[in-house]
């Protein structure tokens, strides 16, 4: 089994567990995962040099995660994660993807109505069965319909809330890199939207050739979607499309300015510095003067504003 996979599982746990009520190992499992799904190393690779030890050593991974972990590898099946499927047989990739809807709130949503996947918790809003349920109403259905529409509308959308830790795993693996001296999240992650559609990433290197080949290897990738010597393209398993982008660092706060404001915001300033004989791009800042252009500001986004 891949990283991904396992980290999933954990992930999967977690949530299980969260709705079971119980305190303090939810926190346990989704720690483990995050410890996993940021291993620059498989941990099939892992186990089969140094044992169940080595996963012991993994920080964030306890003795009887470990265990787990082990008997994962081993057969691919995980006996403790049947039971919990068995009893609350979801479809938690989906169903967590909507808004409103955690582990206490799907715990009821099964009891009462059993839903199981998005297509039942569709139905259940548009029929009004929802609202009826205790801690539920009628703005809360029309909440998780409007999510359940956007994702279905919006294309391959993801809650921030719940791709984050993966946005941090990929984010903390890249910057371990020696070759990497700063790196940014852009885009929509950074304005901090609710949901998000793609992930871009900005980094400054002197020698990203390195950077781009392990970033195309990273684990739960789908398709590596372009290869190249300042920008690379992967998708991952989930959808998730993530751009990576090598930027010169005279270039750093204008390419970081273009990358995360809206459409609308790229246009309004770059009108603004039209009119005031200026031309603004991802490379910087401007001053037209007798047909040239003359760099005034780029390295910051405070020099660009």
């Amino acid at each position: 089994m891949q990283n991904w996979e396992i980290a999933k599982i954990l992930s999967h746990i977690s949530f299980y567990l969260e709705m079971e009520g119980e305190p303090f190992k939810p926190r346990a499992y989704e720690k483990a995962a995050s410890a996993i799904e940021a291993l620059d190393k498989p941990l099939k690779e892992i186990y089969e040099k140094e044992g169940i030890k080595g996963i012991e050593e993994i920080p964030g991974v306890g003795v009887s995660i470990a265990e787990k972990i082990e008997e994962l590898l081993k057969t691919g099946k995980l006996k403790y994660y049947e039971q919990f499927y068995k009893k609350y047989p979801l479809d938690l990739n989906n169903l967590t993807r909507v808004e409103g809807v955690g582990p206490k709130s799907l715990k009821k949503l099964y009891e009462k109505l059993k839903i199981k996947n998005l297509n039942d918790l569709e139905k259940a809003a548009r029929e009004g069965k929802i609202r009826k349920i205790e801690g539920f109403g009628e703005k809360s259905e029309e909440k998780i319909l409007k999510s359940i529409e956007f994702l279905k509308t919006g294309g391959n959308r993801f809650v921030l809330g719940f791709i984050y830790p993966q946005i941090e795993a990929i984010v903390e693996k890249l910057s371990r890199l020696k070759q990497v001296k700063k790196i940014v999240v852009a885009g929509s992650v950074r304005r901090m939207k609710e949901t998000i559609g793609d992930l871009d990433i900005l980094i400054i290197s002197d020698n990203p050739k390195p950077v781009m080949d392990y970033f195309i290897n990273l684990d739960d990738i789908f398709e590596v979607v372009a290869h190249g010597e300042t920008k690379s393209a992967i998708r991952l398993n989930n959808g998730l499309d993530v751009d990576l982008r090598v930027v010169p660092q005279e270039s750093f706060g204008a390419a970081l300015n273009y990358f995360t404001g809206s459409k609308a915001h790229g246009i309004h300033l770059r009108e603004i510095a039209m009119k005031k004989g200026y031309k603004l791009n991802e490379y910087g800042l401007f001053k037209i003067v007798k047909n040239k252009e003359i760099r005034t500001a780029g390295k910051t986004e405070e020099e660009i504003y």
